[in-house]
């Protein structure tokens, strides 16, 4: 999915100096800028890289672990007192109306959102984002520790009267949101923003899940007053922990006066950003479908745990839980995957999951079974919208997260934020506000409405996705599938930019250690379709042979000098088209001496083609096709700049001339073998970001 065209005073960055996302960039003339983003070979750096914990792990980067434990516990102080203020209603008589209570409930908590958003990004574009954070869990501290005072005041308001306090603890929670978000990118890699996305959904869904369940407790045995005194006391550890964290100062962070014009310039600064690009609209629509439909699921759980399956407190505390089980099994899969797992790709079938999880929900409600077996149906469908939901989410965080500049993020989480609570409020307002009687027999219809929106959802993205591809539909998944297993079991990683063009007829040439190196380049070059010369009895595999067939694959027969093959090689590169090539004929297997072949040179020599070379390593060397594709790799793979060769070009290359370009070429591969001291400390360049995406105002 591209980006829109800028909006005026938005001035689009182009990545084509020296940076590639996806290969959509040449070499950097001399003279030009530096690398913009610190995680391709060479950058230069936008952030401190010892706040970001340099090479460190997620679980050994301290300012990290000190912000995810920060927001597991706030997390749960949004939640703890929840069953005990439903218990001031007298929530679990069979008389009462639940499924109001909770909508009205909900709704008051986010209407700050949707009034103070943008105000509250803003700020945590401009203020230090920790100290807003802190700022935030100590005015809920004081708020939740007189919440009974505060209810008793409100009460003789109306229905809506004993939940109005807790439009101030949602005050500062929306102060509290934006900051967290837009610090993680400063604290963390970008390669590893969707495993932090995951961690963080994880942890905040693990406190929710103990917090609804300590909740019923208390709201069973104790009086609510006992739980709000409590809940204030997660606030104060949330704060201790932010202040051990040592953040970097964010650019444009200032702490002088901004006059009421320029402040209420920057505010729309940041809806003019985040309407002016469609990839950021994009993800704030698919944001704005969760957050309406899950308050929906979220507020009719109370009343199909207690008039389908039975129960009380505890029945429908432990439903919430099951939910909370699935976001932490989905956090748990999206931290293992994460790194292999492209953010698009979590989205959609995130998505359609779902769509599939709330539709089990649904029948439920509808299946002429016993409580107990209707009761299992339930919390599986319950667990699974979790599941998917949290791809969803940490998907949709980390690509915001990396395709809006730092000094921005916090007004687009603002945009965000508005939009999604505009979502909520609907959903939520239209339970609650409208006064319905009997609201509790239309939950199965409304569970079926959120499974079919969710659901259509997730395919028009696939539609979307696949239409945009520049792949036929079967190469398209196909990448994407051998992108997803080259990271996630061969553990690939691509060591600085692509240097393969975008157009135009090339080759790129690599040493040859096993059977999955043609998939490791073609993981490493996913922007472009990349055809290789392979042996024809492979081409007779079922299913195989579809795809060597789909990504225009040239067989060419063993043992023998092939000049259909080559012909059509030739027909190929003069067609613009691109040809991955193994300068060594075969795989060369450990001590064996390597001999370049002249293929690629003549090749390059007859069609003016440019030769991209490229050196695979980590490679666990092996004898069989089979052991090749089946063993656990650390493969690595670095491109070269394309090897000058106008030297040696001629209406008719002599043989010397081509074995003297071949060795070039070899020599240029050989040159990118990673030495000794650089084992381990390869700096990725994230192939999930291509640069159209990436849009910087000035």
């Amino acid at each position: 999915m591209s980006a829109g065209p800028p909006a005026k005073g938005v001035e689009r960055l182009s990545l084509s100096e020296g940076v590639d996302y996806d290969g959509r960039s040449a070499p950097r003339a001399a003279g030009t800028a530096p690398a913009l983003w610190p995680w391709v070979k060479g950058a230069g750096s936008i952030m401190d890289e010892r706040a970001r914990g340099g090479k460190t792990e997620l679980l050994g980067n301290r300012n990290f672990m000190l912000l995810w434990c920060a927001y597991g516990v706030s997390a749960m102080g949004d939640h703890l007192s929840e069953m005990a203020i439903l218990k001031t209603q007298n929530a679990a008589s069979a008389a009462v109306d639940v499924t109001p209570l909770d909508a009205r409930m909900t709704f008051l908590f986010f209407v700050p959102f949707l009034l103070f958003a943008p105000l509250t990004g803003w700020l945590a574009d401009r203020l230090p984002r920790r100290g807003l954070m802190i700022v935030s869990d100590a005015a809920r501290c004081l708020i939740l520790f007189s919440f009974a005072l505060l209810m008793s005041w409100t009460a003789p308001l109306g229905s809506w009267g004993p939940f109005l306090p807790l439009v101030l603890v949602g005050a500062f929670a929306a102060l509290f949101s934006p900051a967290r978000a837009a610090l993680l990118p400063m604290l963390i890699r970008p390669d590893q923003l969707v495993r932090a996305n995951g961690m963080i959904s994880g942890l905040g869904i693990i406190a929710t899940m103990f917090a609804i369940k300590i909740g019923g407790y208390l709201a069973e045995h104790y009086d609510p007053e006992f739980a709000f005194r409590l809940d204030a006391g997660t606030f104060v550890m949330s704060a201790g922990l932010l202040l051990l964290l040592r953040a970097p100062r964010q650019k444009g962070e200032s702490k002088g006066y901004a006059g009421f014009r320029d402040s209420l310039g920057e505010i729309g600064g940041g809806f003019r950003y985040a309407l002016c690009h469609r990839r950021v609209r994009e993800l704030i629509g698919v944001a704005v479908l969760v957050w309406f439909c899950g308050p929906l699921v979220k507020c009719v759980i109370p009343a199909v745990a207690r008039d389908v399956y039975g129960g009380s407190y505890s029945e429908i505390s432990n439903y919430r839980m099951y939910l909370g089980v699935g976001f932490v099994i989905g956090a748990i899969l999206v931290t293992l995957l994460g790194r292999a797992l492209r953010s698009e790709i979590a989205i959609t079938w995130g998505l359609l999951g779902i769509g599939v999880s709330i539709l089990v929900f649904a029948l439920s409600t509808f299946l002429p079974f016993g409580p107990r077996v209707l009761a299992g149906i339930g919390a599986f469908g319950v667990a699974g919208a979790g599941v998917f939901g949290v791809a969803v989410m940490s998907g949709l965080n980390a690509l915001l997260q990396r395709i809006v500049p730092s000094r921005y993020l916090g007004r687009v989480y603002g945009v965000k934020d508005v939009c999604c609570t505009a979502a909520l409020l609907t959903a939520t307002g239209a339970l609650g506000i409208p006064g319905w009687t009997e609201v509790d027999r239309w939950v199965g219809y409304i569970l079926l409405g959120v499974a079919f929106m969710t659901f259509a959802a997730g395919v028009f993205t696939l539609a979307v996705r696949l239409r945009r591809s520049p792949f036929p539909a079967a190469y398209g998944f196909a990448s994407s599938a051998n992108e997803f297993v080259a990271r996630f079991w061969w553990r690939f990683q691509r060591d600085g930019a692509s240097t393969v063009p975008r157009e135009g007829a090339v080759i790129v040439t690599a040493n040859h250690t096993c059977a999955a190196d043609p998939l490791f380049l073609s993981a490493g070059v996913r922007y472009r379709l990349l055809s290789f010369m392979v042996a024809a009895e492979y081409t007779t595999w079922p299913v195989f042979r579809y795809f060597m067939r789909v990504a225009e694959s040239i067989p060419v027969r063993r043992g023998t000098n092939d000049p259909g093959a080559t012909k059509q090689a030739i027909r190929q590169l003069r067609g613009g088209k691109s040809l991955g090539i193994f300068i060594e004929g075969r795989i060369v297997r450990r001590g064996e001496v390597s001999e370049p072949k002249d293929g690629v040179a003549m090749l390059a020599l007859r069609t003016g083609a440019e030769v991209v070379p490229a050196y695979i390593s980590g490679v666990v060397r092996g004898s069989g096709i089979i052991r090749g594709l089946l063993v656990r790799h650390r493969a690595c793979v670095r491109f070269g700049p394309p090897v000058d060769l106008d030297e040696f070009r001629g209406e008719k290359p002599s043989r010397d001339a081509v074995r003297a370009a071949t060795l070039k070429i070899f020599e240029a591969i050989q040159a990118l073998a990673p030495s000794s001291s650089d084992a381990g400390s390869h700096v990725i360049a994230d192939d999930t970001l291509p640069s159209e995406y990436t849009h910087e105002p000035p």
